[in-house]
């Protein structure tokens, strides 16, 4: 077995996990995805001064006393503006370019609606009921950078600016599987401790960026864990096991991921829960698909989720921003922390009369549980030099905000 350090292994599972190479797809296919190359704005957005609303463009200097003739209709199939002609007025629906000339657009609910002639009953103020070109984006804007997660905003902008596809990091696929024979599914209505830690480590992922699986519970006899692990190896980028990995004999684990491609086996220097495991599973020269076994309980898996299966996972989505925001809080008590091992603690988060940060542990740090989990806002990471945490001592704490 391998002993490393957390800086260590988050390194080595790290580079392992590659970003996928980048695809081109259809704008409609693109949504949580990232993006390879920032959206800049070729050209102003809109092109050309655009209709407001639904009405009459005319020069607010010609809407006098009498009607206005109506030169004609501004249509979507013009290439572009038509040049308005003076005391006229052309009828224009909301969204599309306003005449070369015409200052403003009178809305029909201020005129007569007419076809050959338009009364105006109202006073037109020149720019009224005109967006100007350029109003969205000036030409040459960036508005989107590269390594963006694409959702409806980011793809709408992209439409706006006539682009048919775009070139993306394809969302990860990440499969979750929990192992256990104690293990049922909730409400199975079997004898057995209800799987819990799948659910977790699946969301956390599907948080992180990727698209999450969760397969399970499975038995951890050697043949059936083998067979589940090989069944979604074909549709996994990455494979999370969660469970079997203590010493008992029933957890096999590690010796299955031995029979089906390279294993670290590796006692982490983290607490909760210190023994972890990475793989690359596979033939040599074939596709590799690597592979993150992580304690059973949920409390260790969602911390060393967090302690380095995320950022790792945000890599390989292609994002550039891969760590969670953080704060540097004052705890409010102090306790012991075993020395030369980086100590997870969940934390309620607050501010004091000085608007100083505060850090309070949700949980006996040492022995976290599922509910400290649920009543935290973050975590404080007690680093591995250190063997004691003083009450007054300021510590560097990750902020959940998902």
């Amino acid at each position: 077995m391998l002993s490393r350090t957390l800086e260590e292994h988050r390194a080595a599972v790290t580079n392992a996990l590659a970003p996928i190479p980048p695809l081109t797809v259809l704008v409609g296919d693109a949504a949580g995805a990232t993006l390879v190359e920032p959206l800049v704005a070729a050209a102003p957005l809109p092109a050309h001064d655009i209709a407001a609303w639904d009405g009459y463009a005319v020069r607010a200097g010609d809407v006098t006393a009498g009607a206005l003739p109506v030169a004609h209709d501004v249509s979507f199939a013009d290439r572009g503006p038509r040049t308005h002609l003076p005391g006229t007025a052309a009828r224009v629906a909301s969204g599309m370019p306003v005449p070369t000339g015409a200052d403003a657009v009178v809305p029909l609910v201020a005129t007569d609606r007419g076809v050959a002639r338009v009364e105006v009953h109202a006073p037109v103020r020149a720019g009224a009921g005109v967006r100007r070109a350029g109003t969205d984006a000036e030409a040459g804007r960036m508005l989107v950078p590269a390594g963006q997660r694409l959702g409806g905003r980011e793809l709408a902008l992209a439409a706006s600016l006539g682009h048919p596809r775009l070139t993306v990091r394809p969302v990860p696929r990440v499969v979750v599987l929990a192992t256990g024979g104690e293990l049922v599914d909730p409400g199975s209505g079997r004898p057995g401790v209800p799987e819990a830690t799948g659910h977790l480590v699946a969301v956390a992922a599907r948080n992180a960026g990727a698209h999450a699986y969760r397969v399970g519970p499975v038995p951890d006899d050697r043949p059936t864990l083998r067979t589940a692990i090989e069944d979604q190896l074909v549709r996994a980028d990455l494979l999370i096991v969660t469970g079997g990995l203590s010493d008992g004999g029933d957890d096999t684990v590690i010796q299955v991921l031995e029979d089906l491609g390279t294993v670290d086996d590796v006692r982490l220097a983290l607490e909760p829960g210190p023994h972890h495991a990475f793989a690359m599973l596979g033939d040599e020269g074939a596709r590799r698909v690597p592979t993150i076994a992580l304690p059973g309980a949920p409390a260790a898996a969602a911390l060393a989720f967090e302690a380095y299966v995320r950022p790792a996972l945000r890599r390989m989505c292609g994002f550039t921003e891969v760590v969670r925001p953080g704060v540097r809080a004052r705890l409010d008590r102090g306790w012991p922390s075993p020395p030369g091992i980086t100590q997870a603690v969940p934390v309620r988060l607050g501010l004091d009369s000085s608007g100083t940060v505060t850090a309070i542990p949700a949980c006996e740090p040492g022995d976290v549980t599922l509910a400290a989990l649920g009543d935290a806002d973050g975590i404080a990471w007690v680093d591995a030099a250190a063997s004691e945490v003083r009450a007054g001592d300021v510590l560097r704490c990750t902020v959940w905000d998902d």
